[in-house]
């Protein structure tokens, strides 16, 4: 007989641990996610077990690992894809209050909104056909474990790839992507974390979203309008510690902003 992964009591431990704001060293081996599609399952799972214990829903998709560097590294052939949620979406010039005491990976990104629902197989060949608007984005990254390179993909990905948080900036002309990269400007209080990446360390925001239209159509999942996608880094990653951190992107003339601040407990 084969085992079938029951992801229920992983998804109970990962949504207590978030919403009581702590981290885990790893699942349990008897409730570990082995392989990739266990890991999807629960994330699945996880997602709807938090949404349902904080009355929070989906409201959009992040996508990880996906530069060539990083996926020859991670030995995966496709970028991973983890959720968002509209409680911890937030806009320009928000405060984030994070409640876990961790540091915490920022990363710059391109975000694109939908324009209107996508069932499985239904994406256009041009992805930018359902697409209502570009904008520059920060995705806070703070997995529940640890180290969330230690755990492993599987339970890596059934954590939703580590989502904290996203904050939507300004619309940006999706045809100046590249010009932006090549120009963008990133600080954290104030001081330079460094510029856009490029060649293996790259990522093709557009591609990202066709790599979406895929997992969706694989995993009969229906995207719908307004859903948010986060693409992947296109400015070099960075940690902060925990604390408050003023955080500042310029793009194309564009400025995007947000302060993290630890949850008032």
């Amino acid at each position: 007989m084969t085992d079938v992964f029951d992801p229920a009591p992983a998804a109970a431990l990962l949504s207590q641990a978030w919403r009581e704001g702590r981290q885990l060293s790893e699942i349990p081996a008897d409730i570990r996610p082995r392989t990739l599609q266990d890991g999807y399952a629960l994330q699945e799972a996880f997602i709807k077990t938090y949404a349902a214990a904080t009355g929070d829903r989906e409201a959009g998709w992040k996508l990880g690992v996906g530069s060539v560097a990083a996926m020859q590294a991670a030995g995966t052939e496709r970028p991973l894809v983890g959720r968002v949620l509209a409680g911890h979406r937030y806009d320009n010039g928000a405060t984030v209050s994070v409640l876990c005491q961790a540091p915490i990976t920022v990363e710059f990104e391109v975000a694109f909104v939908l324009g209107r629902d996508i069932a499985p197989g239904a994406a256009p060949s041009d992805p930018m056909q359902a697409v209502a608007s570009t904008h520059i984005a920060f995705e806070l990254v703070l997995s529940r474990f640890v180290n969330r390179r230690a755990v492993g993909w599987p339970s890596f990905v059934g954590d939703s790839v580590g989502f904290e948080a996203s904050i939507l900036g300004p619309e940006i002309d999706a045809a100046a992507i590249h010009r932006g990269v090549a120009s963008v400007s990133v600080q954290a209080n104030g001081q330079s974390m460094g510029g856009g990446l490029s060649g293996d360390d790259g990522i093709e925001p557009v591609q990202m979203l066709r790599h979406l239209f895929d997992h969706a159509c694989y995993h009969g999942l229906t995207l719908r309008k307004d859903d948010v996608v986060t693409t992947g880094a296109v400015a070099k990653p960075f940690d902060i510690a925990p604390g408050e951190t003023a955080l500042s992107a310029q793009f194309l003339g564009r400025t995007l902003t947000a302060r993290v601040a630890p949850a008032q407990g």
